[in-house]
């Protein structure tokens, strides 16, 4: 028997369920837990609002041999039973972020059937008219509070520039779309000749972008699992992706083993 957490942002929330269908699909017993302090920060449980899955009902025994659990933790007794990769493991409260997990994350998150009723549609029928779209993500937002800058940083415009001039040397027709949390400083920061600056109405829910750049052919990622799963999670094949060498601004953290060979990573 396993017991998982699910907690963080929605990038981190699609790396935990894939890692409890797999071990679902091994024949074990996991049962989920709902971090909802961290779940909270982050917006809430988002999966089923974007993607066709049912989440596991919430279990009151299963809140309380967690929080027993995690309490023991803390007493830096019994390691095994937090060590994910010891086969006595019981409690998994990491982020699950290995590309061993996600083998089969297609087939696991199939988007809702509804899901385009949701987004821009504007903004989808150029992306799906394009030649050669190109998702370019860029995340700042909670990347500059004071608590996270100094460990996860922002990527810099230089990353950017020397992805989408390698990309344009392979792809010359590369039409760019930018998704951000801040789409005013990319617009000032990050100008292109035809780029467009993928903005929305009030109300559109912030899974929209995630699924927009899923439907481009190309992405540029920032260093998010957000954008990641716009890249990973795109159908396209042949597709060019570029990703950041420095993953984490904290040099003392290693960036997580989840990137396709074929990838691209960009020194800056």
């Amino acid at each position: 028997m396993k017991l998982l957490c699910l907690k963080g942002g929605l990038g981190n929330q699609l790396f935990e369920y894939c890692r409890y269908q797999q071990l679902r699909a091994a024949g074990m017993r996991v049962f989920m837990h709902y971090d909802r302090q961290q779940l909270n920060m982050h917006g809430g449980t988002l999966l089923s609002e974007c993607f066709d899955v049912v989440m596991p009902p919430v279990s009151l025994p299963v809140m309380a041999l967690t929080l027993l659990l995690k309490g023991i933790r803390r007493t830096g007794l019994f390691p095994r039973l937090f060590d994910d990769e010891d086969p006595a493991c019981l409690l998994i409260d990491d982020y699950c972020q290995d590309r061993r997990y996600i083998t089969d994350a297609a087939s696991v998150l199939p988007f809702r059937s509804d899901v385009r009723r949701w987004v821009g549609r504007g903004w989808l029928e150029k992306i799906e008219q394009s030649p050669c779209s190109v998702a370019v993500h860029v995340r700042r937002g909670d990347y500059l509070h004071p608590a996270n800058i100094t460990n996860f940083g922002t990527c810099p415009e230089a990353y950017y520039r020397k992805a989408i001039d390698t990309l344009r040397q392979q792809a010359p027709e590369a039409e760019l779309f930018f998704f951000s949390d801040d789409i005013a400083w990319t617009r000032e920061h990050l100008a292109f000749d035809g780029a467009h600056y993928v903005e929305h109405d009030n109300g559109q829910p912030d899974w929209a972008d995630l699924y927009l750049m899923t439907r481009c052919r190309h992405h540029i990622i920032a260093n998010s699992t957000f954008s990641f799963w716009g890249a990973y999670l795109a159908p396209h094949e042949g597709a060019r992706n570029f990703y950041p060498a420095q993953w984490y601004a904290n040099t003392q953290w290693t960036a997580p083993d989840i990137f396709p060979d074929e990838w691209v990573k960009v020194n800056c």
